[in-house]
């Protein structure tokens, strides 16, 4: 399988604009940009990281009406799940990470496991693929990626304005490590991941502008 890269991360949300707030405080930056997924109802913010990769946040957009069909249950990256609801409740929480391929129908077959149905979406100028599950799961929990494919390559990272916050290691805990190795050596991705033993969870760990190292993990920002 070619070499694919982790294109952004994504924190899900309650609501868009105190969550959005809340991890501006924690990481020092600022999210510059938003947009709506009007096939999913949902609506987020933007910030870039190091090279082409970004950070979204991500929530159900209460002004939307989600258009369910026989193909989409669910919206996507878990929104319209209770047990997803109940973590956003006590605060922005991480919810996956998601990785670009030159080839997406390619990659989703030969992956080694069940990323979804490879769904075109659209925002503002934007078209990509991704993969989406009808009953709108993540795979192995977010700890395995979603997968991407941008027209030639390019995502709306290179609009964003430059920031100085860097990405500095995806942390995916997981009981069976082995397994999780396996898919992701055989994926070839670029960037820094390291795998766990441990139950289902994803953390980040950045650096700030101001040179701290900060880790975005399970409730880091749970309100007391």
């Amino acid at each position: 399988m070619a070499m694919s890269n982790i294109d952004h991360i994504v924190i899900g949300a309650a609501n868009l604009e105190k969550a959005t707030k809340k991890v501006e405080g924690l990481l020092q930056t600022k999210f510059s940009t938003s947009g709506k997924h009007s096939l999913m109802a949902t609506h987020n913010r933007l910030a870039r990281l190091q090279n082409s990769v970004y950070m979204e946040i991500i929530a159900i957009d209460p002004s939307a009406s989600f258009p369910k069909s026989c193909f989409q249950e669910k919206r996507w990256f878990s929104l319209d799940s209770a047990t997803t609801q109940r973590r956003l409740l006590k605060g922005p929480q991480p919810l996956c990470w998601v990785v670009a391929v030159n080839n997406i129908e390619q990659s989703a077959s030969n992956c080694g496991y069940s990323p979804g149905r490879i769904t075109e979406m659209s925002r503002d100028d934007f078209r990509w693929k991704l993969t989406v599950p009808n009953n709108g799961d993540l795979s192995a929990g977010g700890i395995l990626p979603v997968l991407i494919e941008w027209p030639k390559g390019k995502n709306p990272a290179e609009a964003m304005p430059k920031s100085d916050l860097v990405l500095k290691q995806i942390t995916l805990f997981h009981p069976s490590p082995n397994y999780i190795e396996l898919i992701l050596s055989a994926m070839d991705i670029a960037g820094p991941i390291t795998i766990k033993f441990g139950e289902p969870a994803i953390q980040f760990t950045f650096k700030t502008p101001n040179g701290n190292n900060v880790v975005f993990s399970e409730n880091c920002l749970a309100e007391a």
